[in-house]
């Protein structure tokens, strides 16, 4: 069974290194996503996991697909339950 709390863990890992690889700051992010940065933020620190229309509106304000977003993670969530 999947961690939870390391999926979120993930997911704001992944995000703010997308972000902070298109040069975005969270307003910026926030903006194109069309929520509030302390939302980003939120997200960024998993202190709250996305909603699936989050994931949708978070990878198109990145211009990418919204299964490679979740790809970036599952991936990285494997690699991370294997090294437990």
């Amino acid at each position: 069974m999947r961690d939870k709390k390391l999926a979120t863990v993930i997911f704001g890992q992944v995000l703010q290194e997308l972000r902070l690889g298109q040069a975005l700051t969270q307003d910026k992010l926030a903006e194109l996503a069309n929520t509030e940065r302390s939302h980003i933020s939120a997200l960024e620190r998993a202190e709250k996991g996305p909603a699936l229309a989050t994931v949708f509106s978070l990878a198109e304000a990145l211009a990418i697909p919204a299964g490679d977003l979740i790809a970036l993670v599952e991936s990285r969530l494997r690699s991370a339950e294997k090294a437990r």
